[in-house]
Formats: structure tokens, C-alpha cells, sequence
């Protein structure tokens, strides 16, 4: 082979890896982001689990990797608003539902709790692997109101859903649990 055809293949090589190499690294635009939303969806649903779980997790925190900042925060906006829809569905059903039924509904709960916890730490490339601290609620001026009924519910909801937690020996990330929004 000629060494003009030698530079011209090793400089096509070089070209292609290069190409390669600026599509792996550059930041990710809406596909990878919708990629990415669809991914913690199916996640969140409960139908996967094991290796599949472990592996969607995986890609998840690859995808946000690549991610500029406000791809990254549409990620963590989306998770976060699931995580509350998905609260707020498990908190009807368990009050709707007979006691026999609670039960299932909990360890339902448990599950996409935990999930929704490992999503939460793959969604934020800063995190620590410590869940967040929450700054202490202001006390309200003069005397304080009664709590509204849904507030009433959600307190009656995580109860149950620590105490269930606790015999079936999962550790729950309690602190993604949000009381419902006034």
C-alpha cells in the first residue's frame, strides 16, 4: 500500500474517532432529555425490576451526565412532579380501598418510593449520596390553623406507609414524601 493511501486510511480513522468521540462527549440536547423522561416513567411504573432496574438507573445517570444544566433541572423538574402525581394516586387509592387491599397498595408504594429515591440520586450529578436537608418549617405568626383534611390524610398515609416499611424491613427515602401543597 502506498503511504498516500496509508495517511489518507489513518486520517479517515482519526476523523471517524473524533466523531465519534464529540457526539459521545458533547452535551445532550432534547433527545437525549426526552430519552432520559421516558426512561424514569417506566422506571416509576413498577413494571421493571432487577437487572432491568439496575441497568435503566445506570443509563439514566449516563444520559444526565451528558446533559447540560437545564436539560439536567427539566430531568429533576419532571422527576420530582411524577414522584408528587404518584404520592397523591397512592394517597387516594389507599383511603378508597378496603383494609385487605391497603397492604398491597403500601408495599406498592414502598417500591416506587425506593425507586423514586435511586432516580433522585442518578438525576443529580452533585449529590453526595445523602438525602437532602430540609431547612425547618417557619412556625406560623400568632395561633397556629388547623390542619387542612388532605394534610390530615397525608400524615395518616406516611404512618402507615413507615410502619409498613419498618415490618417488611425496607428502608424508605421518607423524605421524598411531600405534604400536598396548600
Amino acid at each position: 500500500m502506498p503511504i498516500s493511501r496509508r495517511v489518507l486510511a489513518i486520517g479517515g480513522a482519526l476523523a471517524l474517532a473524533c466523531g465519534v468521540l464529540a457526539w459521545w462527549l458533547w452535551p445532550g440536547g432534547g433527545g437525549l432529555v426526552e430519552e432520559t423522561l421516558a426512561l424514569q416513567t417506566r422506571l416509576l411504573s413498577g413494571d421493571v425490576g432487577g437487572r432491568d432496574l439496575r441497568t435503566g438507573v445506570r443509563q439514566v445517570v449516563r444520559n444526565v451526565d451528558r446533559m447540560d444544566r437545564a436539560g439536567v433541572r427539566r430531568v429533576q423538574n419532571a422527576l420530582a412532579e411524577r414522584c408528587r402525581e404518584l404520592q397523591r394516586v397512592g394517597i387516594e387509592e389507599y383511603f378508597t380501598a378496603d383494609k385487605a387491599a391497603r397492604e398491597e397498595l403500601l408495599d406498592r408504594d414502598i417500591a416506587r418510593l425506593v425507586i423514586a429515591g435511586e432516580l433522585w440520586f442518578a438525576s443529580n450529578p452533585q449529590s453526595s449520596g445523602q438525602p437532602p436537608r430540609r431547612r425547618p418549617p417557619k412556625p406560623p405568626a400568632g395561633k397556629p390553623a388547623e390542619p387542612s383534611p388532605d394534610l390530615k390524610m397525608f400524615d395518616s398515609y406516611r404512618t402507615a406507609l413507615e410502619a409498613r416499611a419498618a415490618k417488611t424491613g425496607v428502608k424508605v427515602p421518607v423524605w421524598l414524601l411531600r405534604p400536598p401543597r396548600a
